[in-house]
């Protein structure tokens, strides 16, 4: 195969770190995989993935930009696993990779006729002026300075844990942007937070602190039950999971998976059609407070 054909979309320095042995993390581990058909064994490194899905004219320089943020993310991760406090930069770097990881996902449809890289980079500019600054439509640009003073000024970072033999599943779209308020009738709500999971046993939660507060806690079983859901339900195909699927998960992800429909989302030439998952007030987990009060 020439170099830098395979190119993943959900990197295996990601989804190796729900390895079904977790003394050995790499992308030739094995994870269980599930469709909502049936569970398979299979190696990191064969999933998500596409042939040029970015680039075939910069298929080095796109795959070698990716792999950069890919290292900085692995050495977060590994130190809290290690039972080490990342840094605030660690943090910082672990928001922008959470962003990035579902920027640059196949849920994401290119109806352009631009290499997958230029649609990506639509969103990555939308993302930062839309969706985090709340830049009007025509306005949006990549202020890095503005951007690093919103982080600072409004955004917090929580790591979950997960009660003790309890799991985090993931999928194949594992970043999820999410809002508690409804869509107004003049616009879309606020991106309030992106969660995703890092392992089996941590959740990292990134909140926008003028809605809410995060409490640094474990997550209770009805927190697990309810990311593993929004996990399944985010997923374009398929979940992952460190153990093996049990005969009632498998049950319910059949069920879910048979009920699910695509999600509309999709760069043209017009712009990012995207959207967020809405987390109404039954669903909102144990450590959530919001502030103010919702309209």
């Amino acid at each position: 195969m020439p170099a830098y054909k395979k190119q993943h979309y959900l990197p295996a320095a990601y989804l190796k770190y729900f390895s079904d042995d977790q003394a050995v993390c790499n992308r030739k581990s094995w994870i269980w995989h599930h469709d909502g058909k049936e569970p398979r064994r299979v190696p990191v490194e064969s999933q998500c993935f596409g042939n040029y899905f970015y680039s075939k004219e910069n298929a080095a320089e796109s795959e070698q930009g990716f792999q950069q943020r890919e290292v900085r993310y692995c050495k977060f991760v590994d130190e809290l696993r290690a039972g080490k406090e990342p840094s605030r930069i660690s943090h910082g770097d672990l928001f922008l990779n959470m962003a990035d990881l579902h920027l640059r996902n196949a849920i994401h449809k290119n109806l352009t006729e631009d290499e997958g890289l230029e649609a990506y980079n639509v969103r990555l500019v939308l993302f930062f002026g839309r969706l985090l600054l709340g830049e009007p439509e025509g306005e949006s640009s990549l202020d890095i300075e503005r951007i690093k003073k919103h982080l600072f000024d409004y955004w917090r970072m929580e790591i979950i844990p997960a009660p003790w033999a309890i799991e985090f599943v993931t999928s194949d779209n594992p970043s999820v942007f999410a809002t508690c308020k409804r869509p107004l009738h003049n616009g879309k709500p606020p991106l309030q937070l992106i969660f995703i999971p890092l392992d089996p046993h941590h959740v990292a939660v990134a909140f926008d602190r003028r809605y809410m507060s995060i409490q640094k806690q474990e997550a209770t079983l009805a927190d697990v039950a309810a990311f593993n859901l929004i996990q399944t339900q985010a997923a374009e195909n398929c979940v992952y999971k460190a153990s093996p699927f049990s005969d009632s998960d498998e049950l319910v992800l059949q069920n879910i998976f048979g009920k699910k429909t695509k999600a509309v989302c999709e760069v043209t030439d017009e712009g990012w059609r995207s959207y967020l998952i809405h987390l109404p007030e039954e669903s909102r987990f144990s450590f959530m407070q919001i502030t103010p009060p919702l309209m």
